[in-house]
């Protein structure tokens, strides 16, 4: 995000240009399972919206449980045709209205090859999910082919390896999961990567004869659950405020259109009133029904019991003051840098140090100095331009990080990009 932020405060982007970087924050959002944030960048009518971010638009929609439709206007373009004709191909599958399954997915693998497949990911993805799921015999070779295409995605690599788990392939599924970047994952802001990664290992250890690791990963994965549905509940009423907030608009404008017409034509007005009453009364009864759910939804809110603060406030002030001043510092390239260390240095315990950055950072320990590793980096490069000629090895090293897969993964979760793009694109940008 901060990267985004970075491009549009110090560069003139173009239109084609802001769209991708409108896109990319969005994105990142609704990775970050900041769906709120996320819905108020799309909450513009369709028309005014880039393609591919009205595909995107669809797709948290659909995550949330919420069905809308393209426009017609907008059909003609490839990546929204190629989308709808997903979509229409996943309700097909669900309502077991296929008659060939490995010949219809064929034919979307085929177009999958010459579209945008930044913008159709989350639909393919959907797609490789209710696919392998309903028939993972019949779907095999499109799932293998999808991964192909994606340059072996994490995100496909792990509902993959729930399909064979769930068809008695243990082998297949345990050198897949012993191939996967476990310490990116535990460290990914991707939240619901996160839990579809605890919910595989809970899968695998569940059919082991000693059942040695279920347990943990299932806690993980339900913990993690916990917070997407709260998420979801939360955009949920957010997005019922947003349509309720643009009837009211709408109505306030028909109300003046009314006035008007009244002062012109009598009859016309005679009218257009008979049309606003009714329309007035569809309104009326969709307000009702929102403000209904989110009455509902107070309600839950006024029984929840209200967590004492378990730091002292002036303990809290004095550590907070000790957390900006280590930002400030080259300290957190520390490869050693540990929860307990850093406690140490700021001369204060593990419990109080993890509780404040939980609340005031919104992240955990890991997350946190990740994300300033990542920002030393970010600046060196922007700074001194010879660190763009490094080997990201070195990068990674420079920065704190162990290995080399770890550096790349985090840097790609907080910038959206790989090292390797962003350094190009500021390349780019000084040319």
């Amino acid at each position: 995000m901060e990267t985004l932020d970075y491009l549009e405060k110090n560069f003139a982007l173009d239109t084609d240009e802001k769209e991708k970087t409108d896109y990319l924050r969005i994105k990142s959002l609704f990775f970050q399972n900041n769906l709120n944030e996320a819905l108020k960048k799309i909450a513009s009518d369709d028309e005014n919206l880039s393609p591919g971010i009205l595909i995107l638009k669809r797709n948290i929609l659909n995550y949330l449980s919420i069905k809308t439709p393209f426009a017609k206007k907008n059909e003609n373009n490839s990546d929204i045709n190629s989308s709808q004709q997903t979509n229409e191909l996943i309700d097909k599958i669900e309502q077991n209205k296929i008659r060939n399954l490995s010949v219809s997915l064929s034919d979307i693998l085929k177009k999958a090859t010459t579209c945008n497949l930044l913008i159709a990911r989350e639909n393919l993805l959907s797609l490789f999910t209710i696919a392998g799921s309903k028939d993972f015999k019949s779907s095999e070779n499109f799932l293998k082919e999808i991964q192909k295409l994606y340059n072996y995605d994490i995100e496909f690599q792990i509902i993959y390896g729930k399909f064979l788990i769930d068809n008695n392939r243990q082998e297949e599924a345990k050198i897949l999961i012993d191939s996967l970047p476990e310490d990116s994952l535990e460290q990914s802001t991707n939240i619901n990567l996160k839990y579809e990664y605890y919910d595989l290992l809970a899968s695998y250890y569940s059919k082991t004869p000693s059942n040695i690791g279920y347990k943990e990963n299932s806690d993980k994965s339900e913990s993690i659950l916990k917070l997407i549905d709260q998420a979801k509940f939360s955009a949920k009423n957010k997005w019922f405020n947003i349509i309720e907030n643009n009837y009211k608009d709408e109505e306030k404008s028909l109300l003046e259109s009314r006035k008007r017409i009244l002062i012109y034509i009598t009859v016309a007005g005679l009218i257009i009133i008979t049309l606003l009453l009714i329309r007035f009364f569809q309104v009326s009864t969709q307000i009702k029904e929102y403000r209904s759910f989110i009455n509902k939804i107070n309600a839950l809110k006024e029984r929840k019991v209200p967590q004492p603060q378990s730091i002292p406030e002036k303990t809290e002030n004095i550590l907070l003051e000790k957390l900006q001043n280590f930002e400030k510092s080259e300290d957190c390239i520390d490869p050693n840098m540990s929860l307990q260390n850093l406690a140490k240095k700021l001369e204060t315990n593990t419990k109080y140090l993890s509780e404040t950055i939980n609340t005031h950072k919104q992240k955990n320990f890991n997350a946190y100095i990740n994300e300033l590793r990542i920002n030393y980096i970010i600046n060196k490069l922007k700074e001194k331009p010879i660190y763009r000629s490094y080997k990201i090895k070195y990068l990674a090293e420079e920065s704190g990080f162990s290995t080399h897969s770890a550096f790349a993964a985090v840097f790609k979760s907080v910038t959206g990009m790989s090292p390797a793009s962003y350094i190009q694109l500021l390349k780019e940008k000084e040319e």
